[in-house]
């Protein structure tokens, strides 16, 4: 059931951001299990999300940032192509390969996965704390108002 809070949460920006934020973390997190849980396969390379720059990007977005000035590459001709650039509204899976690879090929670090999978949790944690006080301060601001 949809409590009255709820429908005044989707007016804040903070919350698309927070949320976004937990979909991400939560994709982080299935990827490094799968890590943990490859650890044995031969020739599996550990896998990781890079979503950093596109919830920056898009907080600007939404707070209404605006951008610095920047050139833009001058074209001679209207039908030259612009230049490629990757998508900067989506963020990418990389292998991370920053370990040596044992004799079977596989390059999983144990210890580099639990590390990150911790602070991922803590990150996840903070952000739902984050979210809760925010609802709090809407339930605050509408039982306060209640008495005057």
């Amino acid at each position: 059931m949809i409590s009255k809070t709820d429908s005044i949460f989707s007016y804040s920006k903070a919350k698309e951001i927070a949320v976004k934020a937990l979909d991400y973390r939560s994709l982080r997190q299935d990827l490094i299990a799968s890590n943990i849980a490859n650890v044995d396969t031969p020739m599996y390379r550990p896998k990781d999300i890079n979503f950093e720059q596109v919830l920056a990007k898009k907080a600007k977005e939404l707070l209404n940032y605006v951008p610095d000035k920047r050139l833009t590459l001058w074209k001679p001709n209207e039908r030259h192509l612009d230049p490629s650039t990757p998508d900067d509204n989506k963020s990418t899976i990389f292998y991370r390969d920053g370990h040596l690879a044992r004799n079977d090929g596989n390059s999983v670090d144990l210890d580099v996965e639990t590390s990150e999978l911790g602070k991922n949790s803590v990150m996840y944690q903070a952000i739902v704390n984050a979210l809760k006080k925010h609802g709090g301060m809407f339930s605050y601001a509408l039982e306060s108002s209640r008495s005057l």
